[in-house]
């Protein structure tokens, strides 16, 4: 069994929060820390996995949560959606077994919640993707006020799990590197597609010069490529270079590497190529 938690991102993460944004759900009586928010774990057919996720109540009252699993899916532009309580086609959510659907914690305690992976001794190679959801009990929904109106909002955390089975591995392929806008920038964007059958998240840093000569680096951002999709990762640059870069001179000469756990995609392009003039 291999496990992969990400550790650098233990922290809370709120990845759905009904009707209003989590920090006016959180003001209003919300208050769940779960680290870590992701786990990236790996296993044999026939294997048993066994993990936890560590559940904090940092406020100064008693909370009661309700767990469960449930489906998700994520769009090639990264949208995530959770899906109803039905079982989705292909689903692996019946290998999962939880402690309890039911939580109370006391204030400022923590609770290590466990959970196993049961993995059918016939699964084939590819990639088990499920959730923990965390929310509070329906009859003990927040409730939030807007000017003179009182809704009622729903908290939810969502812990996602991938689990690899066997020799499942992403397969990524650079199709197009070229410059495009991204949150009103123009920067190089690479599209990247996983023919494999696991995710991938990418990463790397590319260096550059723009037509002026101006020297530049660019960190690929950490985006996750599920199994048959195509997503544009863009090439950020880093926080030394982001002030003094200013408007980028196309085009560019870029050369490094974009990588994920398994692999790597040399980079030596130019890309951007100014326009021609009679």
């Amino acid at each position: 069994m291999k496990s992969r938690s990400s550790l650098p991102e233990s922290l809370c993460v709120v990845l759905c929060l009904l009707l209003l944004a989590s920090t006016q759900a959180a003001a209003s009586g919300f208050s769940v820390l779960v680290s870590p928010p992701r786990l990236e774990l790996a296993g044999k057919p026939g294997e048993v996995i066994r993990e936890h996720i560590e559940i904090s109540n940092p406020d100064d009252r008693p909370i009661s949560l309700e767990l469960r699993t449930a489906d998700w899916d994520m769009s090639e532009t990264g949208a995530t959606t959770f899906y109803p309580p039905e079982l989705q086609p292909g689903s692996c959510r019946p290998w999962a077994r939880i402690e309890r659907h039911k939580l109370r914690l006391p204030a400022q305690a923590s609770k290590r919640y466990r959970f196993q992976i049961d993995i059918p001794a016939d699964a084939p190679a590819g990639e088990c993707r499920l959730a923990l959801l965390l929310q509070a009990p329906e009859d003990e929904a927040v409730i939030a006020k807007a000017d003179a109106l009182s809704i009622p909002v729903q908290g939810r955390i969502a812990v996602v799990i991938y689990v690899a089975v066997g020799d499942a591995r992403a397969e990524l392929q650079l199709q197009d590197l070229r410059l495009a806008e991204v949150n009103g920038q123009i920067l190089p964007v690479a599209v990247i597609h996983n023919q494999g059958n696991a995710h991938a998240r990418t990463a790397g840093f590319v260096d550059g010069t723009d037509a002026s000569g101006k020297r530049l680096e660019f960190a690929v951002a950490a985006l996750p490529i599920l199994p048959g999709q195509t997503r544009q990762v863009p090439l950020r640059l880093t926080l030394a270079e982001e002030e003094a870069a200013g408007t980028l001179q196309p085009p560019l000469n870029l050369k490094g590497t974009i990588e994920w756990e398994s692999g790597e995609i040399p980079v030596e392009t130019r890309i951007g190529q100014a326009p021609v003039t009679d």
